[in-house]
């Protein structure tokens, strides 16, 4: 974990707890008029700190008691934390709480982390990481971070990005940090500047309790993943037997970062450029991607390119074609697909349409691949000769397309996402689920650990 360099401690007496009945007080926590509780490491006042913003700047800044109190750092447990953020172009910045005695979260405040891949800011750092950006750099933000017992809430602007249930044993890599305690909260300016205004907490009762339903981390492969860094990512997600709030909430639940994707073309939900602008609006204060599934292969023509710019990323896949004698062909639906050449024949086609997409086609990602119809799916192995494998993965490389590793029908297999790896061809999680039952990326994990997947070979959107 990276060395604090900015260090701003809130001691005992800054705050005072409401520890009455009904809503606690706000307290605020900004500096006061003489600026004595807020000081450098070396104990003078900080220059760029007023009471109305906190600047912190590459530097150490503490929060001192009132006057000359050196007090105890104090221990907060349970509190509702507020302020006003804003961090300047490529900050990277947190906040901690529950910070000391080898406690303490770590929520990222800037879009930039130095230590920790891609995440951004409202994440729980390597808890629970969010991995688009909420709030972008030099715009003030609402943060607001609620601890009731065992359940930690993060929002920004109103928007619940984490809502965490810490378990009685939970998997931590890092000794104690990242469990919760008590203590002080700490501010960490790592690179650029990051200012706050309106700097306010409730103190909630120290028995104060929120949600109990924790998960059981003690061989959950994913909170693994998270806290090694590794973006544990379904890139692949549709809203079928489940709506947006449940889709959301199941991703806070599990850890794992959703790309929401409507499919789009004929016949299916979204069928135009205005469907398209109608679903923009309904996701834009969504902690999750927002991807676009091309359905059959007059996607292209059917949307505008500025509407297909409007989300994070685009996929298809190539399941659906036109065959060698003129029928449209869906792979996954038995009745459509007419064997009637040899078989040999029949998967060279096969080929050539999967190339066809990729080379030709407007997309980010290729989903689905490599897939067989049932008729041909117990030969995969025989079929999907190295040849072949060859031409559709120099067709990814040429283009930059990603290659999804798709969990449902657990596909491609080792030997061809080695292939993939092995020519630059970044990857991408997917699930294509049908239902609710979305699992939690069992398949492509399993390959993480069978072939040494890493961040860097793991495909992100454009600018993210």
């Amino acid at each position: 974990m990276k060395p604090l360099k900015t260090l701003i401690p809130i001691l005992a007496a800054a705050v005072v707890t409401a520890c009455g009945t009904g809503t606690p007080e706000w307290t605020s926590l900004m500096p006061d008029a003489e600026m004595s509780n807020w000081r450098t490491v070396d104990g003078n006042p900080h220059p760029e700190t007023t009471p109305e913003e906190i600047v912190i700047a590459n530097d150490k800044v503490m929060i001192y008691g009132p006057a000359d109190t050196e007090a105890a750092l104090p221990g907060f447990r349970n509190f509702v934390f507020s302020a006003r953020v804003s961090t300047s172009e490529g900050a990277a910045s947190s906040m901690w709480f529950h910070h000391g005695d080898g406690y303490g979260y770590e929520i990222a405040l800037g879009n930039k982390r130095l230590d920790a891949g891609r995440l951004k800011r409202g994440s729980l750092v390597n808890v629970r990481n969010i991995y688009k950006s909420m709030a972008p750099d030099g715009e003030w933000f609402d943060l607001t971070v609620t601890v009731k017992g065992k359940q930690i809430a993060v929002e920004l602007d109103g928007v619940l990005l984490v809502d965490y249930v810490e378990p009685a044993e939970p998997f931590r890599l890092t000794g104690g940090m990242g469990r919760l305690g008590a203590g002080t909260f700490v501010f960490d300016s790592y690179e650029g500047t990051t200012r706050l205004r309106d700097v306010k907490m409730q103190a909630l009762a120290d028995d104060a309790t929120g949600r109990t339903d924790a998960a059981d981390e003690t061989a959950d492969p994913v909170m693994d993943l998270t806290q090694r860094g590794f973006p544990v990512i379904d890139n692949h997600v549709h809203l079928k037997g489940w709506n947006l709030a449940q889709a959301m909430e199941n991703s806070r639940r599990t850890g794992i970062f959703y790309a929401i994707a409507p499919n789009c073309g004929i016949g299916f939900p979204i069928t135009d450029d205005a469907g398209i602008d109608a679903y923009i609006d309904t996701t834009r204060n969504v902690a999750a991607f927002r991807a676009m599934q091309g359905e059959g292969r007059e996607w292209p023509a059917t949307f505008s390119e500025a509407s297909r710019r409007k989300f994070d990323f685009v996929f298809t896949d190539a399941m659906t074609f036109i065959d060698h004698a003129g029928r449209r062909t869906r792979l996954w639906i038995d009745d459509e697909v007419v064997i009637d050449i040899p078989v040999e024949r029949y998967m060279d086609q096969i080929v050539d349409r999967a190339v066809g997409v990729v080379s030709d086609e407007p997309l980010d990602v290729y989903v689905n691949p490599f897939f067989l119809p049932t008729a041909m799916r117990g030969d995969f192995e025989t079929l999907w000769t190295d040849e072949r494998v060859a031409r559709v993965v120099e067709a990814l490389a040429a283009r930059g397309v990603a290659l999804e590793v798709n969990a449902y029908y657990r596909i491609p297999g080792a030997r061809i996402i080695r292939a993939a790896m092995d020519a630059g061809v970044k990857l991408s999680f997917g699930t294509n689920n049908y239902d609710a039952n979305i699992g939690t990326l069992e398949y492509c994990i399993e390959m993480v650990r069978e072939l040494g997947i890493t961040p860097e070979h793991m495909f992100f959107p454009e600018n993210m």
